[in-house]
């Protein structure tokens, strides 16, 4: 199993390669040209891609789906929590957490093309039926519907339960801490402490990162 990190203008996408590949999020609108560059030249084929899998339906994280869906015919999954802001183009109103938070808000709080899902995930999600390995682990906080990806090496794709860094996981972006938004901030410290419990070594988060197991502890051990 290969993670391939897509960086884009404000958030990471990734390729999961196993017997197929699966897309995990799409970045911003406008924004397909560049993970679709990156899939050439990762020597992915585009009828292997199996599947756009989104850690939640943000702007930032769904952006590009709709281009994607109709460049490369495929369907597209995301927790039914989060269906809403997807089929809407427009994500529920968002809770800064700090002064940054409520200064990017302008830019980030926008809309985006919707998309109809055409899966929902849950725990009972089957990857392998999409050629990948691995299984799903519900973490809300950041949305009511975030998911994370859990791979058989210990790696998982957690979308913005946390973030590297600052200023959009440009400075110091291996230093895990709170991203700057949550619905319940009380459950990402339950989500958190569950990525743990499931022996996540490595997290590949949405901005910045990847984040070492020891240092997510290190940061959030007063909280968890």
């Amino acid at each position: 199993m290969k993670i391939t990190s897509i960086k884009l203008s404000f958030s990471n996408a990734y390729l999961l390669i196993g017997r197929k590949t699966v897309i995990v999020d799409t970045g911003m609108p406008g924004e397909q040209d560049k993970i679709l560059r990156v899939i050439e030249r990762s020597g992915v084929k585009t009828s292997d891609i199996s599947l756009i899998l989104h850690t939640h339906g943000h702007v930032d994280h769904a952006g590009s789906t709709a281009a994607l869906t109709k460049t490369l015919n495929l369907p597209t999954a995301v927790h039914r929590a989060d269906e809403g802001m997807m089929r809407a183009g427009r994500m529920n109103p968002l809770t800064p957490l700090r002064l940054e938070a409520r200064m990017i808000l302008p830019m980030v709080n926008r809309p985006f093309p919707p998309v109809a899902p055409n899966l929902f995930v849950d725990e009972a999600f089957d990857l392998a039926a999409f050629g990948v390995e691995g299984r799903i682990l519900l973490t809300p906080g950041h949305t009511a519907g975030s998911i994370s990806l859990l791979l058989p090496d210990g790696a998982a794709i957690v979308g913005d339960v946390m973030m590297g860094g600052y200023v959009g996981g440009n400075l110091l972006g291996a230093r895990p801490n709170y991203h700057y938004f949550a619905d319940d901030q009380g459950a990402v410290h339950r989500s958190i402490r569950a990525l743990l419990d499931a022996g996540v070594q490595t997290f590949y988060v949405g901005h910045g990162g990847p984040l070492a197991r020891a240092a997510v502890q290190k940061r959030f051990a007063g909280v968890l």
